[in-house]
């Protein structure tokens, strides 16, 4: 074997390692995907997405002339391009590929618009990228909701972000299995996804004796306070009854092995802006602590 050196680029993926942090990022990658889609001199937004509209398969094309007319346009393409810089170092565009992705088979002008948005923002953020330090933070996890998200089928969204090092390591956007039919029940349904994703990093921390430095159960921030009770006291009532008991799992799980510390929910109120740890895509603008959460300047 040669020894190569520090790694400075792999697989499209720039590493920039000094003494005390390492920095992820796809400027390079990014900078060709806005130069062939003609969008390098665009102008920058805020958000990923549009919170004033919200993407159907009735935006699709009709006639025969909008059907060749798409025909022409990139879209499968473009979206694949922003699905490999949201899997590796962009989270913050994790819902709104999430959301695009659905039109592929059909997409429409309107989608197309939607795309050029990400875009968009992303000329605003080219420099953004994902800054692990030195400091021995523990493991967090954000997780969030968008109970009704799609206009189509009125399935929810699921989102959850897991920080450790002072950066994400791992997230995810993506539809629920099942119509929720309250908020809390959406947000419960979400948490439980975020708890399964908790047991999973533990269990791996704990190969790679890292859990030594945390002992304590791993927080996960989750707004709805409906759905932490629910966590807690997961009993059959009468509006939560038809949740399937897959849902419920974790919750029954610390109650008979209590001395396992899987996790713990704490309350975030609304001023603290964590709660937009997904939904901050389609805010007026992300707040700064949420973009501290997906990634930073470098």
């Amino acid at each position: 074997m040669k020894d190569l050196g520090a790694l400075h680029y792999c697989l499209g993926i720039e590493f920039k390692q000094k003494n005390k942090s390492v920095t992820m990022s796809q400027m390079k990658y990014l900078q060709s995907i806005l130069t062939t889609y003609g969008m390098q001199e665009a102008k920058p937004l805020a958000t990923s997405l549009d919170k004033n509209s919200k993407s159907s398969k009735d935006m699709g094309p009709t006639t025969e002339e909008e059907i060749a007319e798409m025909k022409d346009i990139p879209y499968q393409s473009l979206i694949g391009s922003l699905m490999y810089l949201a899997v590796s170092t962009r989270p913050d565009i994790s819902y709104a590929i999430s959301v695009l992705s659905q039109f592929n088979m059909n997409p429409g002008k309107a989608h197309w618009s939607a795309a050029k948005r990400v875009l968009r923002y992303l000329k605003g953020t080219v420099n953004y990228g994902l800054v692990y330090t030195k400091m021995e933070v523990p493991l967090i996890g954000f997780v969030d909701a968008d109970w009704g998200g799609n206009v189509d089928d009125r399935v929810s969204y699921t989102g959850f972000v897991f920080k450790l090092a002072n950066a994400a390591i791992t997230w995810e956007a993506r539809k629920q299995k099942s119509i929720a039919l309250s908020s809390t029940e959406a947000e419960y349904m979400a948490l439980t996804e975020a708890a399964k994703e908790t047991v999973y990093l533990r269990n791996l921390l704990e190969e790679m004796c890292y859990l030594k430095h945390q002992s304590e159960p791993t927080t996960v921030y989750c707004d709805n306070q409906g759905a932490q009770k629910l966590m807690r006291n997961p009993m059959y009532h009468s509006r939560t009854k038809h949740i399937d008991i897959r849902h419920k799992r974790l919750s029954l799980r610390e109650r008979r092995f209590p001395k396992r510390k899987v996790r713990r929910e704490i309350r975030i109120h609304r001023d603290d802006d964590r709660k937009c740890t997904y939904q901050g895509s389609i805010q007026t603008e992300p707040p700064k602590m949420c973009q501290g959460i997906w990634s930073k300047r470098y």
